[in-house]
């Protein structure tokens, strides 16, 4: 059988993540850039940068162990709802709104004084009671107010859109599903803004074929121009596909630069601190409980121990530090962002028990804390359930070469893929049940 191998991308807040996945699930080379841009506004030459220099650190690792280097589809994810202009202004997800409650709804005047031109029946009402909880439309009326001379008349990109443009010249908005549209806009509410449609780019699904490298990005990035771009989808997204919490009862626990427990469930709930989005997969959803900013404390706090000591260390060094020094700020932090997540897990199994959801006795978990086995052990022990990673801590990368796969017609559907290639790594149960195991499940 042929071997297919994908260079999968994930844009995150403060690195790139690439690695070359086979149609296995094997990760055969990975890299992390570290952005070093202090103007967060213009990072996205980073990802430009640092994916030139993952693709270089690939490729030179296949020419070191003597094999050819051969990459059958690129695939990008990343962080939303970041925003990008065709010059490569940025406004990150995570960036304030200085005047939010000015913009958050859509409901403030630009969108609500006057009915909406050439839309028939539409009313402003209309588009306030739809988007009134979109992701994008404060984000865009802010960049646009921020930026107008990056804004007007020019391409508007989320992350991985503006790099699959980068590459394709192919113009796209990946919809995660067709649910997911009054969390982003229409042409309606695009207009409202005093923007123009065609600005933005259409919708397309996760594993959308955009097109093939132009000669440009071709000779930029050292790869073949007839190699396909495939659409990834946020990070969220193809996280979930990553850990394949795709199935009804599945749990995973996303610890990134913010942390969230989510269930994948066969029916719409509703209850206080939970935030239900409909899943990557039609007729399910995902519930979750939502801790902003979790890693991001971890990440100071480390930051913090560097100045004190003059020193530069690696997380895995200052993890083994903290856990010598159960009194450090860095093991307090983590002790209190397990606690949090344990509230947040009861959220969703009281959720589930009321609303005779299915649940998994066991978490799967992504992101930076997956690499830590004391932080693991330490987690499961004060939230009393049992944790299992996966073979690869960034799942959002699997779940590129998961939605690479199907693009190529290799699988029949997403979650085939998943099943075959999302493999499961060690079990950390709780110690206090005395069940401490390391297995695979």
């Amino acid at each position: 059988m042929t071997k297919y191998n994908f260079l999968c991308i994930d844009i995150g807040t403060s690195s790139l993540k690439a690695a070359l996945v086979s149609d296995k699930g094997q990760v055969l080379s990975f890299y992390r850039e570290t952005f070093s841009t202090l103007n967060k506004s213009k990072i996205s030459s980073d990802w430009v940068a640092g994916l030139q220099n993952s693709i270089y650190k690939i490729k030179r690792d296949f020419k070191i162990g003597k094999e050819d280097f051969s990459c059958d589809a690129v695939c990008i994810s990343g962080n939303g709802p970041t925003l990008v202009c065709e010059d490569g202004t940025t406004l990150l997800w995570n960036e304030k709104i200085d005047d939010m409650k000015n913009v958050v709804k859509a409901g403030d005047s630009a969108l609500t004084t006057s009915g909406v031109t050439n839309a028939g029946t539409t009313t402003s009402a209309d588009i306030d009671e739809k988007f009134s909880y979109s992701l994008f439309i404060p984000r865009i009326k802010y960049l646009k107010q921020k930026h107008p001379e990056s804004f007007d008349d020019k391409k508007i990109f989320s992350g991985p859109e503006y790099l699959i443009w980068y590459l394709t010249g192919t113009h796209i908005t990946i919809l995660p599903e067709e649910r997911y549209e009054a969390a982003y806009w229409n042409d309606d509410a695009i207009k409202h803004l005093g923007a123009k449609p065609e600005q933005f780019g259409r919708f397309v699904s996760p594993g959308f074929n955009c097109g093939k490298l132009t000669e440009e990005a071709s000779s930029l990035f050292g790869l073949d121009k007839n190699i396909p771009v495939i659409a990834g989808g946020p990070d969220f997204i193809v996280a979930m596909i990553g850990t394949n919490t795709l199935k009804p009862g599945r749990l995973c626990d996303c610890a990134g630069s913010s942390e969230g427990i989510n269930l994948c469930t066969d029916k719409q709930v509703f209850a206080e601190g939970i935030r239900t989005l409909p899943s990557v997969m039609s007729g399910l959803w995902n519930v979750a409980v939502l801790m902003q900013s979790s890693g991001r404390q971890f990440v100071e706090c480390k930051e913090n121990y560097e100045y004190e000591t003059n020193q530069k260390i690696s997380y895995a060094e200052y993890i083994n530090t903290c856990f010598k020094n159960q009194k450090s700020s860095g093991f307090i932090i983590m002790t209190s962002l397990a606690h949090s997540v344990k509230d947040g897990l009861e959220k969703i199994t009281d959720c589930a028990k009321k609303n005779n959801l299915k649940i998994d006795d066991v978490m799967m978990i992504t992101g930076g804390q997956s690499k830590s086995p004391e932080w693991i052990q330490h987690k499961a022990d004060i939230i009393n359930y049992k944790i299992c990673t996966t073979e690869v801590a960034d799942s959002e990368l699997i779940g590129d070469a998961v939605l690479a796969s199907v693009a190529l017609a290799l699988h029949k559907s997403i979650t085939d893929a998943a099943d075959e290639m999302v493999k499961k790594g060690r079990v950390y149960a709780p110690r206090s049940t005395g069940r401490y195991v390391n297995e695979s499940l």
